[in-house]
């Protein structure tokens, strides 16, 4: 058996390696969903957009190859109550984002102080 240890991995360009058909996490998100919308981190991400309470897009760096891609979401408003129900709208999955409703456990729509999600699938 081999091991390999590496710091970096770059690209033939000198840049970030761009992972396909594996199965890690080709992008994922830590944000704020209350008041202006703000990312805290993310890989994979270049921004969101507020569609409303509790209604939130998330935009990828890199397009997936189809929609059939995998989103976790989950959310907490940070006071101990936890809100982990999220949906997807019809159009909610496409290849170049992500639209995401979350709903407290009595049916309604919350902004969330914390909103995270990982997405998996092939990249085109």
């Amino acid at each position: 058996m081999s091991t390999l240890k590496a710091d970096t991995i770059q690209n033939t360009s000198g840049g970030a390696v761009t992972l396909t058909n594996q199965s890690a996490a080709k992008a994922w998100i830590n944000f704020n969903g209350t008041g202006t919308v703000a990312i805290r981190s993310s890989s994979g991400v270049t921004s969101i957009s507020d569609n409303g309470t509790g209604e939130y897009t998330v935009n990828f760096t890199n397009s997936f190859s189809a929609a059939e891609y995998s989103a976790t979401l989950l959310s907490s408003s940070g006071n101990g109550v936890r809100y982990s129900f999220a949906s997807t709208v019809d159009a909610g999955f496409v290849s170049g984002s992500h639209r995401h409703i979350n709903y407290g456990d009595n049916g309604g729509l919350y902004d969330q102080v914390y909103v995270t999600g990982t997405f998996h699938g092939d990249l085109a």
